[in-house]
């Protein structure tokens, strides 16, 4: 008997989550308690759809765009992945120089390990404001040369790098908009927890976003089914 082994590239959600400046900081508020007197625990959870591991789909940033919720099964499977190693400091991008040399044919998910994570706990201004992200000619370099790749990752707040909005708003639109001959516009999975993960560990892994109707993208799993 085959026993699949599963892990997780997803950062558990609680109050003290680190977010985007721009957005609110996530609330849990227990509602009902048992040992208060009710007869069942329940709580209300507040948060924005780009709270913790979470992916975002081409609504993000394209009005009319698909939102997560368009997204079938099939299309959140992804059976070739790989993480790429990228070590990047405070406020560097990800540049087509650093990949240039790789031949991603075969594969339909990247994920860049640049090593900012290790800041995400200990230190999360640093985390929020001194970030890596992704340069938009990485993001269409990739598009123009393997269009089978349908998702990008980054152990990092967002691909967009916080002293560089305007690159990482370029960044999200190269991988959002619909370009001819470049395959689908691509998911992206940012604060990604990638730092004790083995590349030859990947097998297929899974996108399993909170399933909610009408918002462009949203927190997620990533499992990871062991080779």
């Amino acid at each position: 008997m085959i026993t699949m082994q599963f892990f997780t590239l997803s950062h558990m959600i609680d109050s003290d989550s680190p977010v985007h400046i721009a957005l609110k900081k996530p609330e849990i508020v227990q509602s009902s308690s048992i040992s208060g007197g009710d007869g069942y625990n329940s709580y209300i959870v507040t948060l924005e759809n780009h709270t913790g591991t979470h992916v975002d789909a081409p609504g993000h940033f394209l009005e009319g765009g698909r939102i997560i919720s368009d997204y079938s099964t099939s299309e959140l499977l992804f059976k070739s992945p790989m993480i790429l190693d990228v070590p990047k400091k405070q406020n560097e991008l990800i540049e087509l120089k650093d990949i240039i040399e790789m031949d991603f044919n075969g594969v339909n998910c990247i994920f860049f390990r640049t090593g900012f994570e290790l800041f995400r706990e200990k230190f999360p201004d640093k985390y929020l404001t001194e970030n890596p992200g992704i340069s938009p000619d990485v993001v269409l370099w990739i598009r123009k040369n393997f269009p089978d790749v349908r998702c990008l990752g980054i152990d990092s707040i967002s691909i967009s790098g916080y002293k560089k909005p305007e690159l990482g708003e370029k960044a999200h639109l190269n991988a959002f908009e619909v370009y001819e001959n470049m395959g689908e516009p691509l998911l992206l999975i940012e604060d990604m927890k990638l730092n004790n993960v083995k590349n030859e560990d990947l097998g297929i892994i899974i996108v399993v976003p909170w399933y909610i109707g009408g918002v462009d993208s949203a927190p997620c799993m990533v499992l990871g089914i062991k080779k």
